[in-house]
This record gives structure tokens, sequence and C-alpha cells, in this order.
């Protein structure tokens, strides 16, 4: 019986979801051997590298998919993570946060993570403009929050310090819950 795309996609979900990354590898390697053209194969590979600690497999993986299917707002943003945060190539991560970001503009975490990227960068400007972006899409995102103090913080700008204290101290305590 043959497998659908959306099966496999769940079955490698599932998979990611219990950190059973030597069993997404070969799952995933297994996918991308029997269809080499199938975007989420090479995706669900990159993952499992990823966790793996195989960073330039990793990578490989992601931009093989990319290449497939450039418009994978996950794929870039993994890609992003990749780069930024394993693989100290903060400027390739920022553009490639850039690329998912104009696939999806409304991706308040796509922002968020890039005024995390830009603050951690010194870019305290756009950190901020970034994370204002994501709180114009869910004004409650406490990392969103948090990522503008930090650059109003370091801009000098205490009146928005106050204010997302404020906003804060306002958020009911589930908004605290981590997420992903």
């Amino acid at each position: 019986m043959a497998v659908s795309p959306s099966e496999k996609i769940a079955h490698a979900r599932s998979l990611c979801e219990q950190a059973r990354w030597p069993e997404v590898l070969e799952f995933a390697q297994a996918w991308a051997a029997e269809t080499p053209a199938d975007a989420k194969a090479w995706y669900y590979s990159g993952i499992a590298l990823a966790a793996a600690g195989r960073l330039i497999d990793a990578e490989t993986s992601y931009r093989r998919a990319l290449k497939l299917d450039a418009s994978d707002f996950k794929a870039w943003n993994n890609l992003a993570a990749l780069l930024f945060g394993a693989m100290n190539r903060p400027v390739d991560a920022a553009q490639c946060l850039m690329q998912a970001l104009q696939i999806d503009p409304g991706n308040q975490l796509g922002w968020a993570n890039l005024a995390s990227m830009n603050g951690q960068l010194g870019r305290h400007a756009q950190a901020l403009e970034c994370a204002e972006r994501a709180l114009a899409l869910n004004p409650q995102m406490v990392e969103a929050l948090l990522h503008r103090a930090r650059a109003a913080q370091a801009l000098g700008k205490t009146e928005i310090v106050q204010a997302v204290s404020e906003a804060l101290a306002n958020l009911p305590p589930e908004k605290f819950k981590r997420t992903r």
C-alpha cells in the first residue's frame, strides 16, 4: 500500500515530537531516496541532522529542500536558526529569515526571531522595528515584548521599556508558557 505525502509528513513530525532523531533521519533518507524531488524529505533530514550535530549536512539538506520548494517558511526559519545559533553565521541567518518573512510577512514568530537576531548583532533599531512588527500581529506575544524592551533599553528609550513592563504585568499567566 502506498503511503501518501501527508502521511509521511505526519509520521516524520510524530518522530520529531518524540525526539527520535536516528529514526527521523533513517525515515527521511529513505523517503528522499524514494522521492528525491520531495522537499519535505530533505527538510526532515535537515532537522534530524541538525539534532545529531551534523551541521554541514543539515545545512545541505535544508538548502536542497529550499531548492525544491523555495516557499517553505519553516525550512528558511530552521536554516536561519541553524546558521545563527550553531554555525555562527549571523549575516547568512538574517538573510534566510528575511527570505522567510517575504514568503509569510504575517508570521509573528519569524518577526520575533529576527528581532532577537538583530538584537544579538547590536542592531537595536532594527530589533525594535521587528519586535513591533511581531506585536502588530500579536500584541500579547511575550517574546516580542521582551525583544522590544531589550532593544528600547539599548537605544535609551525608557518610555518604551516602561510601556513593555506594564504590558507584561497585565498579561494573564498562561501567556508566559513556552509555545515552541
